[in-house]
């Protein structure tokens, strides 16, 4: 991987939601980042290097993530919002045909026809780097598109800027490659993990680019 730093300016074109927080009769996503993770698939996807299949491949984040030329930080917004909840429906019938051991989970519960979620609302701004990798140079374009959230039915619009200073890390991420986030410099506690979102999603203080990189250059 090369020693490349950019900073990125991530701008929601269309609302996008995960299935991040369980909240009554369905799920939120979180407002105030996008994970590391969904922006390096999404960028790949932009590139085409993800192969076209029709079935989902294992999930192997490691090997998955260490074939892509590029790491990302967690992108970070300073304003975040959700929509009101949106109530959606998932076509048993259509998805599943109508068979007895899809009713019985059904009715018990745990996969419901209707539910809510909350989504990220367009417009919004997120802040990271991408390690590396400079996907502007590559593709000599000024700005990319790349989509996310469920069924990537969200477009976030990705730019270079040179207003990132300091960004945040995934220390679950540096645990796939068998590393460990060293504490940033202004630590006075030694503690890695500044904020526990998710099993897969626990964010690091905040680095200086010099110091992320260096960090995320040991992710082989």
């Amino acid at each position: 991987m090369n020693k490349i730093t950019l900073g990125i300016k991530a701008t929601t074109l269309t609302p996008f939601a995960y299935h991040s927080l369980m909240v009554q009769n369905g799920s939120a996503t979180l407002p105030e980042l996008i994970s590391d993770r969904a922006m390096a698939f999404g960028l790949a996807a932009t590139l085409g290097m993800l192969r076209a299949s029709v079935a989902l491949p294992a999930k192997n984040y490691r090997a998955h993530l260490g074939t892509m030329p590029w790491r990302t930080s967690v992108f970070i917004t300073s304003l975040p919002r959700l929509l009101p909840p949106l109530i959606r429906r998932l076509n048993l019938d259509g998805e599943a045909g109508i068979k007895r051991k899809v009713q019985d989970v059904a009715k018990r519960g745990n996969l419901k026809d209707f539910f809510q979620i909350q989504e990220v609302p367009e417009g919004q701004v997120f802040r990271g780097a991408i390690f590396g990798f400079n996907p502007f140079q590559y593709t000599g374009q000024p700005q990319l598109v790349i989509r996310i959230g469920l069924h990537r039915n969200g477009m976030v619009l990705l730019e270079p800027t040179e207003e990132v200073t300091k960004v945040t890390l995934n220390a679950a991420t540096a645990a796939l490659f068998d590393c460990q986030l060293s504490p940033g410099r202004d630590s006075s506690d030694g503690k890695v993990v500044k904020r526990y979102c998710l099993h897969g999603l626990q964010l690091s203080r905040e680095y200086e680019l010099e110091e992320a990189l260096g960090e995320v250059m040991k992710w082989q």
